[in-house]
């Protein structure tokens, strides 16, 4: 007897009402294209439950009559979520989920170094003077020690945090900008901008995709997008907003500080530490404290995805749950991490390079590239009535975002080699 996933049940069901109705007339395949269609489904069990558009769209194109009464979108809504590891493992093999996890976990080692390093530097300025807490290494091990005890918290569950650290994030921002034009109004001189830099264009790339891949979600955390047909519109309006944002803070920035300030501060809040500016300067510190709310998201993630490399019989399904394994793993994340970012503390161009400039471009271009190019291979069907559909389906943008990314990785990589040999040479 063939057992159907739940979701098809009633479709199947209806389609056998049909067709025994009208068992006399010769159109009565419908029973058993779908009976057909739940031996493929339960022989690719594994496929299907990956992708569930495809079975739900194939049975109602034989059977439109019986689901018109739904909602267009409903045949296309994505219900469950899945790690860019699986997606790879469906498409690729079994080398293509480690290449691609481990690509996830060392971007996410360097995200965590990077905020430590951020949250030290600027805290142990800020208390500069008052004994311990004026202390880099001290924050280090607070900022660690809280990292590991929270990832097995659900921190990311509640509201009031993440609408704080959202709210702080915009007014940080804003600080910033009204901060700059603050100092723009007192200069003597608007600051000469240099239009073009070839030798800054890596840390520029490392730069930009480590802060989207940073802020990326932020819109998510207070609320989700709903209806889930506005997609486009509302991802249109988020870019543009960003676009905006990331523009007027640079140029802002490049305006009101001298060029020498700018290249020889590694934290963009040092520049505010000045005269009048000290009320932005304690903002801006103040919401690198609250990245705190983000670690135990990342090392959740971490350790999950480093488990599944190493020992994948041992993850334990409530990834909050207390094990000696995820205990052991905890520490095999907050252990170098936490000594990488003392090792690194005026490093931390050399962490955002490595890891936005290198891994960031896997992560943001190559690998979705290439998961969208096999998908469109395997699944050669056109969804004319999808309303999700991609207005760049052509395979140039596919084939484009792969040669960009096989661009800028080595030359990224070479640059920040170069950078290395250089500083430590």
């Amino acid at each position: 007897m063939v057992t159907l996933p739940y979701r098809l049940q009633f479709v199947v069901s209806s389609v056998q009402q049909h067709a025994i109705s009208s068992w006399r007339q010769p159109n009565n395949l419908y029973l058993d294209q779908a009976l057909y269609l739940a031996d493929q489904i339960d022989k690719e069990t594994d496929m299907m439950s990956r992708l569930n558009i495809q079975a739900t769209h194939t049975v109602s194109d034989s059977t439109e009559e019986i689901s018109s009464s739904q909602p267009l979108e409903s045949k296309y809504a994505i219900q469950s979520q899945f790690e860019y590891g699986s997606m790879a493992k469906l498409f690729y093999g079994k080398w293509a989920e480690y290449f691609t996890v481990s690509i996830i976990v060392i971007y996410l080692y360097g995200a965590v170094v990077a905020k430590g390093v951020m949250v030290g530097n600027s805290l142990s300025s800020v208390f500069k003077g008052i004994t311990l807490v004026e202390e880099y290494w001290f924050w280090i091990v607070i900022f660690f020690v809280l990292c590991g005890i929270l990832s097995f918290k659900d921190v990311a569950s509640i509201q009031i945090v993440q609408t704080i650290v959202a709210m702080a994030r915009y007014l940080t921002i804003l600080a910033m900008l009204v901060g700059s034009i603050q100092q723009m109004s007192s200069a003597q001189e608007i600051q000469e901008m240099q239009w073009f830099n070839i030798d800054a264009l890596p840390q520029m790339i490392s730069t930009a995709i480590f802060a989207f891949l940073m802020h990326h979600s932020s819109p998510g955390m207070l609320r989700p997008v709903r209806p889930t047909s506005a997609i486009r519109k509302i991802i249109f309006i988020s870019f543009i907003f960003g676009l905006l944002t990331f523009l007027f803070v640079c140029l802002t920035a490049i305006w009101a500080f001298p060029f020498k300030d700018l290249a020889a501060a590694s934290f963009y809040n040092q520049l505010f530490n000045q005269g009048n500016l000290k009320w932005a300067y304690f903002i801006i510190s103040f919401y690198m404290f609250l990245n705190i709310a983000a670690l135990p998201v990342l090392t959740i993630t971490i350790r999950k995805n480093l488990m599944k490399l190493v020992v994948p019989h041992l993850v334990p399904k409530d990834s909050l749950k207390i094990t000696l394994p995820s205990a052991i793993f905890t520490l095999l994340i907050v252990v170098p991490c936490a000594s990488l970012a003392i090792l690194l503390k005026d490093e931390i161009e050399i962490i955002v390079g490595l890891t936005g400039g290198v891994c960031g471009v896997f992560i943001l271009l190559t690998i979705p590239a290439a998961l969208v190019l096999q998908g469109r291979k395997k699944h050669t069907v056109k969804y004319e009535d999808n309303p999700y559909i991609s207005q760049f389906q052509h395979p140039f943008w596919t084939w484009g975002l792969i040669v960009l990314g096989c661009v800028f990785v080595p030359y990224n990589l070479y640059m920040q080699i170069k950078k290395i040999i250089d500083h430590y040479g």
